[in-house]
């Protein structure tokens, strides 16, 4: 036998495992969202998460009704099917519940058994926003959202609802042929409630109204205001304020009513508002605990509303089958004394629709029986002793309680022992069920998944980052920085630019060469030599050129490196248009570089650290290594070649470097050897040869070739046509000069004529002319120097090295293996490159760690073999979901 304090109590244990259920459907929630939802963890985990669920919403719905520590009864059904006056003769009053031929009950009834003699009720009211919730379906039929002047509500505010309702529809709400059942019905609710909303204002919010009274009959006509919407024996007229009301508890005795058993009275759920539908989908759900389902005979066809109401009532407590809690009335039996022209019996008729719907507790039943007596000779009566299997006539209403007071007896403390003992049953196959997948889901949670789910993002962003996407592509901005920074470098006008830059190193080295080309330095190489007195000049040549020699070759060793310099700073520029310029989502690449000033070194150290492979910084330690070797190698290549030339005093050795220049003359594509005249001093065969040439004008020399090779313009004639010896020994048989030409050494081409051999120092001292010596001397550094400005500035010279350097780094960046190790470099920095991204997984795998801590702290402490995110990383576990 039920109790009570029985029931509360399992309502208590009810809650707990909902509590604990809820956990586990929040922590597969969260562990879904590990997981893609086709993954098998992620089918698992959402096919857990629905048994969950369902698992909950039945233990809620049983532990509602549990809580209460009653048992209600609800009496529903449509207007008119007799549910007030059933409940009266059950009450043996029939005055109690007002009843009457048309629609009568607005509000809720709840009958609780009370003491002998003891007859009261408690009135109470809707607090206002409930109220203005319960009328607004009435204003929105009419005009949307107007039920906020609902305080206002008159019969000029009906007039212009209607005229709202006129020019959004087109018809008159009120037009019979067009408007709707709906609209219709919330008019007359709302003429209604404005010829009594003076009174419905001043109940609303009012505090609970207790009526007491002597006799059931009394107590019936004092609440009957606060129930039925008319008052049918007074004109017909509406009860004032009735609309207020929203519940009215009476308390009676109750003959035979067990302790904890509650009648309830709802209003018919097809009234003409929703309030009535709501009050009553509100009470099963919330409140009843037995159904008596009420249908008149007369329409012993289930219609659709009647359909809703079974399947509100199912889903109302799904934790017990609709059959083990619902009784269904069939009223006015009575009425038919014969079958239909088909020989059915209407009320066997409408028994058997219930038995299809799974409702088989059906009680035929008669008021007029109950108060009169049964007709033995009705046939109806006659067919209902056989339905109840009764030796003498019955009513039904005798058979229905007595059925229900062995349902109260028995079957509701069996049914509450079957909901505990499912509940209980399933929990613990899901716990099972929890236990089993926790393992999964931990195998799918470690840090390795979160590396590979990392990757996963990476690849994502990196596509981004070379499709452009993300919103500007890294990748397609430094090929499109690179491709116009190439046509910049390699254009004619940054040709020339380096091309005069090197003609200003030329002219330094120039000027510092001829300079020490005095008689003074002749002379005092002289003085040094051993036994100077028998030093003869062709002694003093050679020491001179031997000298001149050493410097012209470390003055052409820093021509290289100024090339290299000029590479590098190009490098550079380059690398700026990657590394500054170029931006992606999150800024630009200068970023992840280490600290330091240039940055061929800043992204120098990224590859001695092993952040970016060997072929990313090759222009450093491969391609710039090779370029820097070619500037050196052919700069001391040509320096022994061509500075051999002052060494070179006799005329087997200059026959031997003039081979050697042709083939250089060669390698470059230029003539220089052709300019030579045969024989003589190269002073006066060049300057006879200037004079005497028919074509000289129009024959430009090696520098004018170079130069217009460059697009430097026409090269003006010079007065001097040196090139590199053909023959002849370096000291030369003088040769007469033309007529009226001066002996004179002339001046170097494309600088101003060197300064006049010194006076001697002592002019006591018999000095020797050293005049002729330095002259040849100077003819050679001349020729040098020449050939230094063609090897700078030529296409096929340094200016190609410098080049090649440049577009080498540039494809060592763009090809594929670069690509991959600009991948691999910003993968090692993603982190600083997208740190929402990758903290947002960070965040997943700490998530993930707590998550199935508190998952198996629910499981009572058992740990199903430790986190192997908190394995790994040594993190305690955290309590709580």
């Amino acid at each position: 036998m039920w109790s009570p304090e029985s029931r509360k109590q399992k309502a208590a244990e009810l809650r707990a495992i909902a509590d604990k259920i809820l956990r586990y459907r929040q922590l597969c929630d969260r562990f879904a969202s590990y997981f893609p939802p086709e993954s098998d963890n992620g089918r698992l985990l959402q096919q857990l998460r629905g048994k969950l669920e369902n698992l909950r919403g039945r233990a809620l719905d049983r532990e509602k009704r549990l809580a209460k520590g009653v048992v209600k009864i609800g009496v529903v059904g449509l207007e008119k099917q007799g549910k007030s006056a059933f409940l009266s003769a059950w009450l043996k009053s029939e005055k109690l519940l007002p009843s009457e031929a048309e629609r009568c009950t607005w509000s809720t009834t709840v009958v609780e058994p009370g003491e002998e003699g003891e007859f009261s009720a408690i009135v109470t009211y809707y607090p206002e926003d409930e109220f203005k919730a319960r009328i607004q379906s009435y204003f929105d039929a009419l005009e949307p959202g107007s039920v906020e002047r609902w305080q206002g509500l008159s019969q000029a505010e009906i007039q212009r609802l209607k005229g709202a309702f006129r020019e959004r529809e087109g018809y008159d709400v009120d037009d019979p042929d067009r408007a709707g059942r709906r609209e219709q019905a919330a008019l007359s609710e709302l003429t209604e409630i404005a010829a009594t909303l003076g009174e419905i204002k001043a109940r609303l919010n009012r505090a609970p109204t207790k009526i007491t009274a002597s006799t059931i009959d009394e107590l019936a006509e004092q609440i009957r205001p606060y129930i039925a919407l008319k008052d049918t024996r007074n004109g017909n007229r509406p009860y004032p304020g009735v609309r207020a009301v929203k519940l009215v508890t009476v308390t009676i005795p109750v003959e035979g009513a067990m302790p904890g058993v509650v009648l309830m009275d709802l209003p018919g759920i097809d009234a003409p508002s929703d309030k009535a539908r709501r009050d009553t989908e509100e009470a099963l759900t919330h409140e009843v605990d037995v159904t008596i389902f009420v249908k008149d005979v007369t329409r012993p066809s289930l219609v659709r509303t009647e359909l809703d109401l079974l399947r509100t009532a199912q889903s109302a407590d799904r934790s017990i089958s609709l059959k083990d809690r619902m009784f269904v009335v069939l009223t006015k039996v009575d009425l038919f004394d014969h079958p239909d022209e088909n020989g059915n019996w209407h009320w066997a008729l409408a028994a058997r629709n219930f038995k299809e719907q799974g409702v088989d507790r059906v009680f035929p039943y008669s008021k007029v029986w109950v108060h009169q007596g049964v007709s033995a000779e009705h046939p109806v009566a006659r067919q209902v002793m056989d339905f109840f299997s009764a030796t003498r006539p019955v009513n039904g209403l005798d058979q229905l309680k007595a059925a229900i007071e062995r349902y109260l007896s028995s079957d509701v403390e069996a049914l509450d022992r079957k909901v505990m003992g499912q509940v209980a049953t399933e929990f613990s196959e899901m716990e099972a069920q929890l236990r089993g997948a926790l393992v999964s889901v931990k195998d799918g949670l470690s840090d390795r998944e979160f590396e590979r789910r990392s990757e996963q993002t990476f690849d994502q962003l990196w596509e981004h980052v070379q499709a452009g996407e993300d919103p500007v592509g890294l990748l397609p901005e430094i090929r499109q920085r690179l491709s116009a920074f190439m046509d910049h470098e390699m254009s004619e006008p940054e040709r020339l630019a380096r091309a005069a830059r090197a003609d200003a190193r030329i002219q330094q080295i120039r000027e510092d060469l001829l300079r020490r080309l005095t008689p003074a330095e002749a002379e005092a190489k002289r003085r040094q030599m051993p036994s100077p007195g028998l030093m003869n000049e062709t002694a003093v040549e050679i020491e001179m050129r031997k000298q001149m020699r050493e410097r012209v070759a470390a003055r052409i060793a820093g021509l290289g490196e100024d090339f290299r310099n000029t590479a590098r700073e190009s490098v550079e520029k380059m690398l700026r248009e990657m590394f500054v310029s170029s931006s992606y989502d999150s800024g630009r690449l200068d970023v992840l570089l280490p600290s330091g000033n240039l940055l061929i070194s800043r992204i120098d150290a990224l590859g001695r650290a092993g952040h970016v492979s060997e072929s990313v910084v090759r222009y450093q330690n491969n391609e710039m290594a090779k370029a820097d070797v070619a500037f050196e190698v052919l700069s001391r290549y040509f320096a022994r070649q061509i500075v051999d030339i002052l060494d070179a005093t006799d005329a087997g050795d200059r026959d031997l470097r003039e081979r050697e220049m042709r083939g250089l003359e060669q390698f470059f594509g230029m003539t220089i050897a052709d300019k030579a005249q045969g024989s003589g001093s190269a002073v006066a065969t060049a300057q006879s040869n200037a004079a005497a040439a028919p074509g000289a004008a129009g024959n430009p020399g090696m520098l004018g070739q170079v130069k217009a090779k460059l697009g430097f313009g026409e090269e003006k004639q010079e007065a001097q046509g040196f090139g590199f010896p053909t023959g002849g020994p370096a000291i030369a048989t003088p040769r007469p000069a033309a007529p009226g030409q001066a002996t004179a050494a002339p001046s170097a081409p494309g600088v101003s004529a060197a300064p006049p051999l010194a006076a001697p120092v002592n002019p006591a001292a018999a000095l020797r002319d050293w005049s002729k010596m330095l002259a040849r001397v100077r003819v050679d550094v001349e020729r040098i120097c020449d050939f230094l400005e063609a090897l700078a500035k030529h296409p096929r010279g340094l200016q190609k090295y410098h080049e090649e350097a440049v577009r080498t780094v540039h494809d060592s960046w763009l090809d594929r293996e670069g690509e991959q190790s600009l991948r691999r470099w910003v993968r090692s920095e993603c982190t600083r490159i997208w740190p929402h991204r990758f903290a947002a997984l960070e965040a997943e795998k700490e998530r993930a760690r707590a998550d199935i801590d508190a998952l198996e702290e629910l499981f009572g402490g058992a740990r199903l073999g430790a986190s192997p995110v908190a394995q790994t990383q040594g993190v305690p576990a955290h309590a709580g979901a």
